[in-house]
């Protein structure tokens, strides 16, 4: 199995600049740091380090990491602490932890957590990173893609009030889509597949398969999942 021909060739940095997908590996064994090099470098941008406090420099110069992959136990700066940090500054990186068996339980709790997306035991199986990075690199674009939906309905969002944002993204979804469309997107928000929203619409599934293309396309989102995540934050579900 090799990476895919790049499948986000761009992405929007902190500050909304386009750049290079990019993924930061940090280990301090500097042979694996070469061969994730030579294994990612043909279609991301590769950074590596070999301590925390070497990432923490890194990501202070830019860019920021679509994908991080770091090692639990390093000198000095545990793993942990690199992704507490990632997690405070860069939240929209997808972050990894690579783990040995004895730190299982430590690498379990990170996930239940929320501070990592996955983990991978160490020796790291190259045909199962490889899966993780790209599915974490489609986990990045999306939420990009959503923070830009919500960013486009906060400029132009006439609303005060702690429920600004949804009712300022349920205002561009109005705006966009149509009263129909608005329907699919509700019942998509439930979680509910097309054979499902066809008859309590009284149209066909593949009916609901074109409007749920066309929403995707008027709100410039990738899948159905986003468009789960968008309908909860407008309060549709």
């Amino acid at each position: 199995m090799t990476p895919s021909a790049d499948p986000t060739p761009s992405t929007p940095g902190k500050h909304g600049a386009e750049l290079q997908a990019c993924i930061l590996f940090v280990d301090d064994d500097l042979l694996i740091l070469k061969s994730m090099k030579r294994l990612f470098s043909d279609h991301y941008l590769v950074q590596t380090a070999q301590s925390g406090e070497e990432a923490l420099a890194l990501l202070a110069k830019g860019p920021q990491p679509a994908v991080a992959v770091v090692d639990h136990q390093m000198p000095g700066m545990s793993g942990i602490d690199v992704l507490r940090g990632l997690r405070q500054d860069f939240p929209d990186t997808i972050r990894i932890m690579l783990t040995g068996q004895a730190d299982l339980p430590v690498a379990m709790d990170a996930v239940n957590r929320g501070q990592v997306f996955r983990f991978l035991t160490k020796p790291v199986d190259v045909p199962s990173l490889q899966q993780m990075v790209a599915e974490s690199m489609e986990a990045f674009q999306q939420r990009h893609e959503e923070n830009r939906l919500v960013a486009q309905a906060m400029a132009l969002g006439r609303a005060d009030g702690p429920g600004r944002e949804a009712s300022a993204l349920q205002q561009l979804l109005e705006a966009r889509l149509t009263s129909r469309e608005m329907d699919v997107l509700r019942l998509i928000g439930q979680g509910r597949a097309s054979k499902e929203i066809g008859p309590r619409l009284g149209i066909s599934p593949r009916t609901v398969d074109v409007h749920r293309s066309h929403i995707l396309e008027k709100l410039t989102l990738h899948n159905s999942t986003s468009l789960v995540r968008v309908a909860v934050k407008a309060g549709l579900v």
